[in-house]
């Protein structure tokens, strides 16, 4: 195929890639309603360096000299060249059939989208490519992007370890690939988009993407449910709501869409009293289709009987984050008080934060929680 040499010792690169929000449109995007989604200031970092050129043994369980670790994912494998190549092929040609239900089997090996993009940055680099190791030390809490970040941080990471120059779009389209085996079907590229650019986004199915031009600190508290977002089944409930009562679902979606755009105008305007109350009135209207959760009403009834500007899930719902706008900085820090003593775990949360980018040197590399040996 494209690869077979081991890779010279090079200086260990690091790079890094934010997580995301919804700010609006979840569910909605998915009938070409307008979604906004913006960066946030937690990160996913990758570290890739050389290996030894002594050869690890190379049986059915343990091959190559490609090494993959990350101590809070519990990960430690061991890959090879031939491997890779032969996972990205097969990928290929289930893409080429548009067999989901293959794609959705290839993710039974939770590292396969990570393989799958590795392949591809290799082949783009042309550059031989064993014996190397990459590290990775995600902060990203799931559903907030962790696996387009992660995509993205270890495209831009092991291109510029390999030498070759990508740039943004090209990082963003290989990230996408890797979410097409995490999500198993076609996702609507919101989460590689945005972590690779940053910033703020528009997204309208029929349109295409926007990168706005936006600098509003928004005070958001991120507040975590415990339960794991359901997208893979509220996804197809809210389909299946829409096939059997149509005029019903298409009612709540139009007034979706026109809160997003509301809501666009007032990030625009920097109006943070009515962007958390449309906050608050997109939770009211989604939540008519019965896809939240105990724990998301509660998190937004703390919200708002404790003076909070607004509140809504994020994301897929059926579990996951919410997001809670406060007045100011010391209203956030009192909700977050609030928030721990009722045993949910709360983060305050930066927007726009800085898309995907090269790090440090390896020297320096221990500040992103990797060692320097």
């Amino acid at each position: 195929m494209f690869l077979n040499a081991a890779v010279k010792m090079r200086k260990a690169i690091v790079a890094s890639a934010p997580g995301k929000v919804i700010l609006f449109g979840e569910h909605a995007v998915v009938y070409d309603k307008l979604g906004i989604a913006a960066s946030i200031d937690t990160r996913c970092f990758v570290r890739i360096s050389g290996l030894p050129t002594t050869p690890y043994p190379r049986d059915c369980h343990n091959r190559g000299n490609i090494v993959i670790h990350s101590k809070n994912f519990g990960i430690e494998r061991r890959t090879s060249v031939e491997e890779i190549n032969e996972i990205l092929s097969r990928y290929e040609e289930l893409r080429r059939n548009n067999d989901l239900d293959g794609i959705k089997e290839m993710n039974k090996d939770v590292l396969a989208p990570l393989l799958v993009v590795m392949g591809f940055v290799m082949r783009s680099a042309g550059t031989p490519a064993e014996n190397f190791k990459i590290e990775i030390n995600s902060h990203v809490p799931k559903n907030l992007g962790s696996s387009s970040s992660l995509f993205a941080a270890a495209c831009l990471g092991l291109s510029a370890f390999l030498g070759k120059k990508m740039s943004r779009d090209e990082v963003s389209k290989i990230a996408y690939e890797g979410d097409v085996v995490a999500h198993g079907g076609t996702p609507s590229g919101i989460d590689n988009t945005i972590v690779t650019h940053g910033g703020y986004l528009t997204y309208r199915k029929s349109r295409g993407f926007e990168l706005l031009d936006i600098n509003f600190e928004i005070p958001l508290l991120l507040v975590d449910s415990g339960e794991p977002a359901r997208t893979s089944e509220t996804v197809p409930f809210v389909r299946k709501l829409f096939e059997e009562k149509r005029e019903f679902t298409e009612s709540i979606l139009c007034k979706l869409d026109r809160i997003s755009i509301s809501g666009l105008e007032a990030i625009k305007q920097r109006d943070l009293t009515t962007v958390g109350k449309l906050m608050t009135e997109y939770y009211r209207t989604l939540r008519q289709l019965e896809i939240s959760t105990e724990k998301l009403d509660e998190i937004i009834r703390i919200a708002l009987s404790n003076d909070a500007l607004g509140a809504k899930p994020t994301g897929g719902w059926g579990g996951g984050c919410c997001l809670v706008v406060a007045k100011n900085s010391d209203e956030l820090i009192k909700l977050k008080r609030i928030y721990e003593e009722f045993s949910f775990r709360a983060s305050i949360a930066k927007l726009g934060a800085e898309g995907v980018r090269l790090e440090v040197e390896e020297n320096e590399s221990s500040r992103h929680g990797f060692g320097t040996g």
